[in-house]
């Protein structure tokens, strides 16, 4: 590929060196020669990222007219418009680098194709529009120097990345804070990696929206938007609501194509609640206490239900009246309905409580202190 690509721009020298004059690249006309319609990758931006192992094939279709029947030879090329380093030929041997049919009397249909490579960019392509360019010879041996019209011309973007989002903690109590984090890449095509690879870095001051999908559908929703550090790091707080997955989301801007991060699902933990009651009230100092409560947790994210929780080790606690600590006296298990009911000895007047320590899927809780006075 290299000795066509060789030849091709030995041919371009002697062209728009010798008997050709280049036109403004905004006029499709040649003498009698015209592109009536050009389409470069479908329409799409051309985006290329940081690996130089990886190449872009760019179809190429273009519609020209010549009152003679058609083009008898062929050289292609696309490059950038108004700056940059970006310029390469179709692939195919030197004057014939598009295959072109002949589609009526004076009109002819070419197609080709073009591989984009990391070594034909640089940072002051990015963003600029690409045009076909086209010269050769038509059947009635007039030369022709030819440019796409500007309204089919494509833009040359550089490929972003969002690492994938971050949120914690995992899992995250109800309206509890999550703190989001990610990052947000771009290739520098002004050097070169020690694998001869596009170094990929911080793309800085851009917008990047935070979105949330609730679990159990499919939609994602914008929550808020924040600016990239100088060095492409993002980081923000939101509050949880309901379980789901946490996502950034970029638009893109007049150089660098859109991205969306994978998304990080985080699940609500259960609210719970549990009740408590010590009795008799008051007591004889050494006798005996009857402590009731029931543990239950809340059946959706909602917390609008709530059923009991069954087998879960729940701590019987006592603070005195002159203490604001309590302490753990002994650990009771919840019955299939989520009661719970035990004995003890008032040994001091002041407040008995059951505290539940949470697990994976449920929240922690304590109950409120139930105050008993010694006789």
């Amino acid at each position: 590929m290299t000795s066509v690509r060789n030849v091709a721009l030995v041919v371009t020298g002697a062209v728009a060196g010798g008997l050709l004059l280049a036109p403004s690249p905004a006029h499709a006309d040649y003498h009698d020669t015209r592109i009536r319609s050009t389409t470069i990758n479908n329409g799409k931006p051309i985006v290329l990222g940081t690996s130089n192992a990886v190449s872009v094939t760019v179809p190429v279709v273009t519609e020209i007219y010549d009152d003679s029947g058609g083009v008898a030879t062929i050289d292609a090329q696309l490059r950038s418009v108004g700056g940059g380093y970006f310029f390469t030929f179709l692939e195919g041997p030197a004057s014939q680098n598009m295959t072109c049919v002949q589609t009526t009397a004076t009109t002819s249909t070419c197609t080709g194709t073009a591989v984009v490579h990391q070594h034909s960019l640089d940072n002051a392509s990015a963003g600029r529009q690409v045009q076909l360019r086209i010269f050769g010879y038509v059947y009635d041996g007039g030369q022709y120097l030819l440019y796409s019209d500007p309204a089919h011309d494509v833009p040359l973007l550089k490929q972003t990345t969002l690492a994938t989002a971050d949120a914690t903690p995992e899992p995250v109590r109800k309206d509890g804070t999550l703190t989001v984090t990610g990052k947000l890449t771009q290739p520098n095509w002004n050097a070169w990696d020690v694998a001869g690879n596009r170094p990929a870095v911080g793309y800085g001051g851009q917008p990047v929206r935070l979105q949330f999908q609730k679990s159990g559908t499919t939609a994602w929703s914008t929550v808020k938007t924040v600016t990239s550090a100088s060095d492409g790091t993002l980081k923000t707080t939101a509050t949880a609501t309901t379980s789901g997955a946490w996502r950034w989301s970029y638009a893109g801007s007049g150089t660098s194509a859109a991205s969306v991060s994978g998304g990080d699902s985080v699940t609500l933990l259960k609210v719970a609640k549990l009740t408590v009651d010590a009795s008799p009230e008051p007591v004889a100092k050494g006798g005996k206490l009857t402590v009731t409560g029931k543990l239950t947790r809340a059946t959706t994210d909602a917390a609008t239900t709530f059923a009991g929780y069954a087998n879960q080790p729940v701590k019987l606690q006592f603070r005195k009246s002159s203490s604001n600590t309590y302490t753990t006296v002994k650990t009771v298990y919840t019955d299939a309905s989520g009661n719970l009911k035990t004995t003890t000895t008032a040994s001091a007047a002041g407040y008995w409580r059951w505290s539940y320590a949470g697990n994976s899927t449920v929240a922690s809780v304590s109950a409120a202190g139930d105050g008993v006075a010694l006789k």
